[in-house]
């Protein structure tokens, strides 16, 4: 099917319907810089997603960031640990081909050498010429999160990354040339030895035009993505009179075992797994029953992070994120995650609602057990989690005021749309 036939369009049903012109290729309606800032400022735009769906939310951790071999656009980080470096480049940039794409390669080699560490300087830097005077690094991707996360564990997660080459890059512009598309697996080849990916996403512009008010629509896509072999090949030429000297093993590396080492995540498997290792079988057989309760009775659903299940209400639309009511941890520990109040605002709740749901559900658990704090508890905390096998007894009450809550939270929310 010719894409270029192919137009949106702005219904008014049973009324009229407007078909969107899209941009010229020489169009000056923005340039390259107002490109970058515009997806500094709006990172959904990039459909990284569709790279790998594990990768959270993106925060934009500099402009124009300066490295050995150059100047990279937009550097991000997101809210798993992955560093994703964006390149953008409008059709009627005369630019050579080759060299954006060799570019956005040596960006990757580069990159790849540096730690979380150097990460934290170009957010203060990105902060600083912004006059922007937010927080940390950490708490930035903190106020992006789903769920609060672990410091130790997102350091760890993006050395690890970064020590494998596991980066996403992205080549961005309003048009995507076909021959541009011919170079990327030939250029790819020069880097086999790491696990970057690395996509060709074109941000295509319409005119809307309406009111007289300059409106564009962007509609972003994913023209062509790469994710090289990840392994390269060495050939050793040997003396004849070393051979016998020498031996050549191979071996094979067992992908399960890998997987399973680099994932960020546990599944229930590693979770009870762990809970029996740290506190014996009868406390992971207890959290068992008791969080496949609560989700059988109120219909929530379980979101396994790499120290911890979150047991969560699912958004009611299907498609946002849920809300955080209680974290079982791998110590075979419990808590009421603090993370809960922006999980309600995320849902469009009013402050006054947000403050009440939480502080009624917060009171309740801790009338119950006074180590349940009052304003709810972090990840970063765990000294104050509460010892699973020490509140079994009030298990009944505890999935109760769950029960309750829960409800109010769907409640509201039908009540704020």
């Amino acid at each position: 099917m010719d894409k270029q036939r192919i137009n949106p369009a702005i219904i008014v049903p049973g009324d009229s319907t407007r078909y969107l012109k899209r941009l010229p290729r020489l169009h000056k309606k923005f340039d390259e810089n107002d490109l970058q800032d515009l997806l500094a400022r709006y990172p959904d735009l990039l459909p990284v997603h569709a790279v790998r769906d594990d990768i959270g939310a993106l925060l934009c951790v500099g402009r124009e960031v300066a490295v050995s071999c150059g100047v990279i656009d937009n550097l991000y980080l997101s809210t798993s640990g992955y560093p994703v470096i964006v390149e953008t480049k409008l059709w009627r940039n005369p630019q050579a081909r080759r060299e954006v794409l060799s570019q956005t390669l040596d960006y990757i080699k580069d990159v790849v050498r540096k730690d979380y560490e150097w990460f934290e300087k170009q957010w203060a830097l990105y902060r600083s010429a912004r006059s922007d005077e937010r927080s940390s690094l950490i708490d930035a991707l903190n106020a992006l999160s789903n769920d609060e996360i672990d410091e130790t564990f997102i350091v760890d997660r993006v050395n690890r990354a970064l020590g494998q080459g596991d980066v996403i890059a992205m080549i961005v512009g309003d048009g995507i040339e076909t021959r541009l598309q011919e170079l990327v697996t030939h250029l790819c080849r020069d880097s086999c030895h790491l696990r970057y990916s690395l996509a060709l996403v074109e941000l295509t512009c319409y005119e809307i035009g309406h009111d007289n008010k300059e409106e564009i629509l962007v509609v972003p896509r994913i023209v062509q993505d790469i994710e090289p072999v990840q392994r390269a090949y060495v050939r050793v030429e040997v003396p004849e009179s070393f051979r016998e000297w020498i031996t050549v093993t191979p071996v094979v590396a067992n992908a399960t075992e890998e997987a399973k080492h680099s994932r960020a995540n546990l599944n229930e498997e590693d979770f009870l797994l762990a809970v029996r290792q740290t506190v014996g079988r009868e406390c992971a057989d207890a959290m068992h029953e008791f969080y496949g309760e609560l989700v059988k009775e109120y219909s929530l659903e379980l979101d396994f992070k790499a120290a911890a299940i979150m047991v969560k209400v699912p958004h009611p639309d299907g498609d946002g994120y849920g809300v955080s009511v209680l974290g079982l941890e791998k110590q075979g520990r419990v808590y009421n995650t603090g993370h809960m109040r922006g999980q309600l605002r995320r849902w469009g709740l009013d402050e006054e609602t947000v403050e009440r749901i939480t502080s009624q559900y917060w009171k309740a658990l801790h009338s119950i057990d006074s180590r349940f704090r009052m304003d709810g508890i972090g990840h970063l905390s765990p000294n104050q989690f509460v010892p699973f096998t020490e509140i079994r007894e009030k298990l009944p009450e505890i999935k109760q005021i769950i029960g309750q809550t829960v409800a109010e939270i769907r409640s509201a929310y039908e009540q704020s749309r």
